[in-house]
Order: structure tokens, then C-alpha cells, then sequence
């Protein structure tokens, strides 16, 4: 083999990883969509291993790009679309995470204020046996513990 001898481009194993991971992603939009984070954290470690893959197969186009060339016209055309596809569901995808963060931290920050602001008091009893109110900011506290 001479040194003018380039690696070919592992068109299959591109093809095969970039419909895969934008399959995965239409799913994982789709149950971000519903809000389902029970079904976002089951995919987590498919998406990762699917973008590895990815980026082991595309890895020789960042670090030599003429090897496109050695591409059929039609096989440029499909890398093309499916780069296109795979773009526009990440920046979905991305833009569907983005809301979803910030929905649960809305959410806790208008519980945190509505705890802050409550004017609940509680009834007990006092040393000489009398009732006594107390008021927030005396000893009560509220907890909110739920993995989101």
C-alpha cells in the first residue's frame, strides 16, 4: 500500500448511525413533547452510544474532507440529508430540553415563593399549658424532595 492510499469513508456505518440516532432523537422529542422524563432518562445511554458511534464514523471526513470526494454524487446527496435531519432534530431537541428545565425550575421557584409568602401558622401548646401561634420563620420548615 503506498502512502498516497486514503482510508475510505465508512459510508455504511454513517448511514447506519445517523438514521438510528435521528430516530432516537424523533422518540426522545416525542417524550419530551408529553413530558415524560421516565422515558428521556431510559434513552440517555442509547443516545450516547449512538452519537459515539457517529462520531468514530465521521471521524476521518474532520480530519481529511477531501475524502467526500471519493463519494458517489448519490451517496453525497444521502450524507447531506441525513446531516440535514440530524442537525435540525438536535437543535429541536435541544431547544425541547431547554424548555423543560426551565419549566421544572419555574416550578420550583414558585413553590419556594409561595412557601415564603404563606402566612400559615400552627397551634401548640405552650410550657403553662396555653395555646400559642406560631408564625413562618420560627421553627416551621417545608421540604420538597422529588427527582424531576
Amino acid at each position: 500500500m503506498s502512502d498516497d492510499a486514503t482510508t475510505p469513508i465508512p459510508y455504511d456505518d454513517i448511514v447506519w448511525a445517523c438514521t438510528h440516532l435521528c430516530e432516537l432523537i424523533e422518540y426522545e422529542n416525542q417524550a419530551l413533547a408529553l413530558h415524560d422524563a421516565a422515558t428521556v432518562r431510559e434513552l440517555t445511554e442509547n443516545k450516547a452510544a449512538l452519537a459515539r458511534i457517529y462520531e468514530q464514523a465521521v471521524a476521518p471526513m474532520a480530519d481529511d474532507p477531501h475524502l467526500v470526494d471519493t463519494l458517489a454524487p448519490e451517496q453525497k446527496e444521502e450524507l447531506l440529508a441525513l446531516g440535514n435531519r440530524l442537525k435540525d432534530l438536535v437543535e429541536e431537541n435541544a431547544r425541547r430540553i431547554k424548555a423543560e428545565m426551565e419549566a421544572y425550575q419555574m416550578l420550583m421557584d414558585a413553590v419556594v415563593s409561595a412557601v415564603k409568602i404563606s402566612k400559615t401558622s400552627s397551634v401548640t401548646y405552650g410550657r403553662a399549658g396555653m395555646v400559642e401561634d406560631h408564625v413562618p420563620g420560627d421553627g416551621n420548615s417545608i421540604s420538597f424532595n422529588q427527582t424531576l
